[in-house]
């Protein structure tokens, strides 16, 4: 009873072990660049390189993603989700803390390369495995409580990796060797998803490639499942413009320190892992995810639009805040929905492309605004541009992400 007051109908999965255990996974999924970036820029004494090449580190590990996360979805759907869940996580903490033992670029690059393979098969396997599961309330609760542990790690691992990084640069990497006894308990502990029957009855079954394949891209098809994977790369367009530019900001137009951009991150993350772990209770107030996902992509739009003409650090605050609570609704109910809505032969593939989605959303963002900011800041001057070019952004994702949730219940 004590779960069910704190987080709503639906959590008393936190009292199973499978749950615990995708959670556990989760966690590496959610701190692949996190404990990279707050120490990259003490990086490039030790590699030889200038500080312009470092970002390479960061994009090194997300691309392979962008085709791996619907392969690894496809291949567990074929072959299960246990193996490519542990084969992943091994693949991650190898590549990443391997890091801690070269200064060879050539090889650093490599190996986030081979970490970013490993997280293709993380973070979407933990997915697909929790519509294997759970159904209903359970299912709503879990997406949410994943997601909120993600947001949690996220603002952790930064902390330690600075801290050890005041040791020695090498010893962050070594954080990523937590995979590792993970894995050994995902191996001992996890029964194989796809083999436990849901309580709606859902259970996988086995089609030839071909067949798959097929069937695969014509649930993407259907308009209702579409809009929804499509949804998902709303709330990640603006994410990304905010990582990209919450220091520039703060720097540069509010005139502070990075300290204040930092704290900013952990606003955004604590409201964000809180909010998702209330998931469960939103949707059984509100009798299912419609009317939340249209307010999370509301509180999406007005809190960068506010972040964009914030003339204070207490506005920024308020306006990250408002950000967090989109995010933590957003992404947790289109995951969940996702999930509920496609069969459970094919539920990997289609987990695979809306995960791929988001990583896509992530790569463009960055391109579209820099060329935005770059078009009009011989005229108005880079704050200005700046400005402007969020809060287009904050407007433009607020109606697009309305648009795709209406198209996606639409009878």
């Amino acid at each position: 009873m004590s779960l069910e007051r704190a987080f709503g109908d639906g959590a008393s999965v936190l009292d199973d072990t499978t749950f615990r255990l995708l959670v556990l996974a989760n966690i590496n999924g959610a701190i692949g660049a996190v404990v990279v970036s707050p120490v990259l820029e003490g990086l490039a004494g030790p590699y030889g390189i200038d500080g312009a090449s470092l970002g390479l580190m960061m994009s090194a590990f997300t691309a392979p993603s962008i085709v791996g996360i619907p392969l690894a979805g496809a291949i567990a759907d074929r072959y299960g989700r246990k193996p490519v869940l542990i084969a992943s996580l091994l693949l991650f903490g190898a590549g990443g803390s391997a890091l801690a033992f070269t200064t060879n670029y050539t090889v650093v690059l490599a190996l986030r390369g081979v970490q970013g393979v490993g997280y293709s098969g993380i973070i979407p396997v933990v997915i697909t495995s929790i519509g294997d599961v759970y159904a209903d309330a359970e299912e709503t609760a879990a997406h949410g409580l994943r997601f909120s542990s993600s947001a949690l790690s996220q603002a952790v691992f930064p902390a330690f990796a600075g801290a050890l990084a005041a040791l020695s640069w090498r010893f962050p990497f070594l954080l990523f060797a937590v995979a590792f006894p993970i894995a050994g308990l995902v191996y001992v502990g996890l029964e194989e998803p796809s083999s436990t029957p849901r309580s709606d009855g859902g259970r996988p079954a086995t089609r030839d490639t071909g067949a798959y394949v097929r069937a695969v891209l014509s649930a993407v098809a259907r308009p209702r499942l579409g809009a929804v994977l499509l949804a998902l790369g709303v709330p990640a367009f603006v994410w990304i413009t905010f990582l990209t530019y919450n220091s520039f900001f703060v720097v540069e137009v509010l005139g502070h320190s990075p300290l204040y951009a930092s704290a900013l991150l952990t606003v955004l993350s604590l409201v964000n892992a809180t909010t998702a772990s209330q998931a469960g209770r939103v949707t059984a107030a509100t009798d299912g995810a419609f009317r939340p996902l249209v307010a999370a992509n509301v509180a999406l739009a007005v809190g960068l639009g506010l972040f964009a003409l914030a003339p204070s650090i207490p506005v920024a605050v308020l306006a990250v805040g408002c950000v967090g609570v989109g995010f933590g609704l957003s992404f947790s109910l289109l995951r969940n929905v996702v999930t509920d809505r496609v069969d459970a032969e094919l539920r990997g593939g289609v987990v695979g492309i809306g995960e791929s989605i988001i990583r896509l959303s992530n790569s463009v963002g960055p391109l579209v605004t820099g060329a935005a900011i770059a078009l009009l800041s011989p005229g108005r001057g880079f704050v200005a541009s700046l400005r402007w070019t969020v809060l287009v952004v904050a407007v433009a994702t607020g109606v697009g992400g309305v648009a795709v949730i209406y198209v996606a219940w639409r009878d």
